[in-house]
């Protein structure tokens, strides 16, 4: 179905509504805290919803996630400066990136 995060053909718009973009947050947010992660979803009036994700071990590595459409209509999990980590359907290949980018190198 996957093939390095991005979805096989016949994947198509799997969001909806605004609560739908905050739900699919919201699942990350959860997959993020059971690795024990800080990840909070944060939504302020007016603003597109935001998924604030901290490493615990290192605070100043954390960015701002959001969900982005494409072109295609489909919809991905990206870093604050807009790159995909991956499609929203995805939520393993999405938490093995944001912690492999914001993890903390052993020593």
């Amino acid at each position: 179905m996957f093939q390095d995060g991005f979805p096989a053909s016949g994947f198509g718009n799997t969001i909806q509504t605004g609560e739908s973009v905050t739900a699919h947050l919201e699942a990350l947010a959860e997959r993020l805290r059971e690795e024990g992660w800080y990840a909070q979803v944060i939504v302020s009036e007016g603003q597109a919803a935001l998924l604030r994700v901290v490493n615990p071990l290192a605070p100043p590595l954390n960015d701002d996630l959001s969900l982005r459409q494409d072109q295609a209509g489909l919809w991905w999990f990206c870093w604050s400066f807009g790159d995909r980590i991956a499609h929203v359907d995805n939520l393993d290949i999405a938490a093995a990136r944001i912690t492999q980018v914001l993890g903390y190198p052993e020593r």
